[in-house]
Parts: C-alpha cells; structure tokens; sequence
C-alpha cells in the first residue's frame, strides 16, 4: 500500500508537442486559454502586456516557415482506494 493509502498505484508521464502555426497563432491560443491567466493579463497595463508578450516572442524559437513548436509534459497518477 503506498503511503496516501491506496493500492495498485500507477504513474506515467505524458508528453504532448504542439505545433503553432506563428507567434500570433501561439499568443492568441495561450492567452485565451485558462481563467486564472485571463484575469492576470486583464489586470496588466497596456505597455506591461506588450512588454511580457516580446520577452516571450524573444524565448520562443521559430522554424523557417515561422512555426512554434511547444512541448510539454504531465504526470499521470491513478491508484484504487483498498476496499
């Protein structure tokens, strides 16, 4: 039994890449994405928002046709409660 108590615990990581068809296309889907960065970009000014997104423009590297290719990973945990 693993010490949360709970049986038959499983992990895995997940790994997902996404391909971007440009910046706009990548600022555009991440900006949108969850409520808790929505109000934090509602809550910054104009200039600070411009400022954030070139410092991510400037991290984020491009092929030659200009796509963004982002990868990411989750860890997948799933375990059973023992009866």
């Amino acid at each position: 039994m693993a010490p949360a108590g709970l049986a038959a615990v499983e992990t895995r990581a997940i790994a997902v890449t996404r391909t971007f068809a440009d910046f706009d296309d990548f600022w555009t889907t991440t900006t949108k994405g969850g409520a808790g960065l929505i109000s934090i970009l509602a809550d910054m000014t104009s200039d600070d928002l411009d400022r954030l997104k070139e410092r991510v423009r400037a991290r984020l590297r491009s092929d030659a046709a200009g796509r963004i290719t982002y990868a990411g990973h989750a860890n997948a945990v799933k375990g059973r409660v023992p009866e």
